[in-house]
């Protein structure tokens, strides 16, 4: 099915991941992964929101209220130019190092970050 469905939003895919986030994970986005923060992190009265992102193109939306549970986390596979640099900015933005960077048998270098609200991001830049 295409993502020009009528029921699909404009600009949205059909999958769509949302993450249980804290509002750093904006920051976060924006100074790792070069992300545009398109709907900010800003808490209501009971500090519930709702924020989005596009990342290299693809939207990620976040929050800690309605379709968030805080008992599950998400992985995330993002294809980024320079993997090494990418993965060496997220560290020194506070996310912890899962994996280095390495080559792996299918193409791929890929290194793994957990941000700090939890979600895994496997990191990778295609080497064929």
């Amino acid at each position: 099915m295409s993502a020009t469905s009528d029921h699909i939003q404009p600009g949205y895919t059909t999958i769509t991941p949302y993450l249980y986030a804290k509002p750093d994970l904006a920051d976060f986005l924006k100074n790792a992964f070069g992300a545009e923060v398109t709907h900010a992190p800003t808490p209501d009265a009971k500090g519930q929101f709702h924020a989005e992102a596009i990342v290299g193109g693809a939207h990620v939306l976040f929050g800690n209220g309605f379709f968030s549970d805080p008992s599950m986390a998400a992985a995330i596979y993002i294809y980024v130019p320079d993997v090494d640099a990418t993965y060496k900015r997220a560290v020194s933005l506070g996310a912890k190092s899962i994996r280095e960077p390495a080559d792996m048998t299918w193409g791929d270098r890929v290194g793994g970050v957990k941000d700090t609200s939890g979600n895994t991001w496997w990191i990778a830049t295609n080497k064929k």
